[in-house]
C-alpha cells in the first residue's frame, strides 16, 4: 500500500465529511492512485456505511469505497485543524467529531479487509493516535505508518 507526501494533508479545514473526502480523493487522483470516480463512490458509501470510529482519546474515520476506480492501493491521511463530523460506524445516528482521517483505496476486497483490520488494531491504542496527531511533517507520517503497519502484519 502506497503512502507518500502528495496524499497527506495537515491542519485541514473542512466544513463537512464530503468536503474532506473530496479533498483526499482529489489528492489520490492527482497522484494516479485512483480515477476521478473514486471520490464520489466514497462519499456515497459513507452515507450508507459510515466509517467514524469512537476511538480514544478522539474519534477517527476511515472512509473508503469498493475497488472500482482504484489503480494502485494507497492510504491518504488528513489531520484536522478543527474536527469534522462523521457518523459512527456502529451507531450511525451518532455523529463523531473526527480529528484524523485515513482514506483507504484498495485494489481488492480482500486487501481492504486486511488493511482495515490492521488499522483497527493499531488505533485501539490511544497512545498511537496521540503520537500520530503530534507529527507535523509528511516524511514523519510516512515513516510512522511504515513502522506501525509493519508491526501489525
Amino acid at each position: 500500500m502506497k503512502i507518500d507526501e502528495t496524499i497527506i494533508a495537515f491542519d485541514v479545514e473542512a466544513t463537512s465529511n464530503e468536503e474532506l473526502i473530496s479533498l483526499l480523493a482529489d489528492k489520490l487522483c492527482a497522484a494516479g492512485y485512483v480515477d476521478e470516480t473514486y471520490g464520489q463512490a466514497t462519499i456515497t458509501r459513507e452515507t450508507i456505511h459510515p466509517t467514524g470510529l469512537p476511538t480514544k482519546p478522539f474519534p477517527i474515520a476511515i472512509p473508503h469505497a469498493d475497488a472500482d476506480g482504484v489503480i494502485t492501493s494507497a492510504l491518504a491521511f488528513a489531520s484536522m485543524k478543527r474536527p469534522v463530523m462523521f457518523c459512527n460506524m456502529v451507531e450511525p445516528e451518532e455523529e463523531l467529531p473526527v480529528e484524523l482521517v485515513f482514506m483507504i483505496a484498495n485494489n481488492t476486497p480482500e486487501e481492504q479487509v486486511k488493511v482495515l483490520r490492521k488499522l483497527a488494531t493499531l488505533f485501539g491504542d490511544p497512545e498511537k493516535l496521540v503520537e500520530l496527531k503530534a507529527l507535523a511533517h509528511s516524511k514523519s507520517i510516512m515513516d510512522w505508518f511504515e513502522v506501525e503497519l509493519a508491526h501489525e502484519s
